[in-house]
């Protein structure tokens, strides 16, 4: 029953982000539209690097991507300010376990060691972006966010075997009507 719970409650949690630079309620993101986005994109990018010879599970990094921020069904969307104050990774730790989820997926992607969490990272980074340009074109005022991802993403580019994969990845995350 909590997980029931806490999939409705993913359904109904909008972005704090996006609705602190005011994009009203009903055309804010939420956080299970964003973990699907984010799901997506991580088999996407998986399905790219494994056709270029890389060694990658796409399933499981699509696994993690999807359940990224399920612990945000318990905490709700913390603002970044809030997150200054309080172990946030713990907290979503915490929050994880209750939901009966199991510790070590969360921990993977939090150590961000396996080559799929690395992957997950970059999914949900590049659905944020994707989310900021989307609502850039309609007239919010989101450049702080876009630029924070934009710098973030730069960095994840540089690192193998994204690296390499570039080209071919951009083109299939961004279309010309984007970025």
């Amino acid at each position: 029953m909590r997980l029931e719970r806490a999939l409705e409650a993913c359904k109904n949690l909008v972005r704090t982000g996006w609705m602190q630079r005011g994009v009203p309620p009903a055309l804010g993101e939420t956080v299970a539209s964003h973990s699907f986005e984010a799901a997506v994109i991580a088999y996407l990018i998986s399905e790219e690097l494994k056709e270029i010879g890389v060694n990658v599970n796409p399933e499981h990094a699509t696994v993690i991507a999807l359940f990224h921020d399920i612990g945000e069904s318990v905490l709700g969307d913390l603002p970044k300010w809030a997150t200054q104050r309080i172990d946030k990774n713990r907290a979503e730790e915490e929050a994880f376990v209750h939901l009966g989820m199991p510790r070590d997926l969360f921990a993977e992607y939090q150590e961000r060691k396996s080559l799929e969490s690395r992957i997950a990272k970059m999914a949900e980074e590049v659905a944020t972006l994707k989310q900021a340009l989307r609502y850039k074109a309609m007239g919010f005022k989101v450049e702080e966010i876009i630029k924070t991802y934009e710098d973030s993403l730069s960095k994840m580019w540089e690192e193998e075997p994204f690296k390499s994969a570039k080209p071919r990845l951009e083109k299939i995350l961004f279309n010309d009507s984007e970025k």
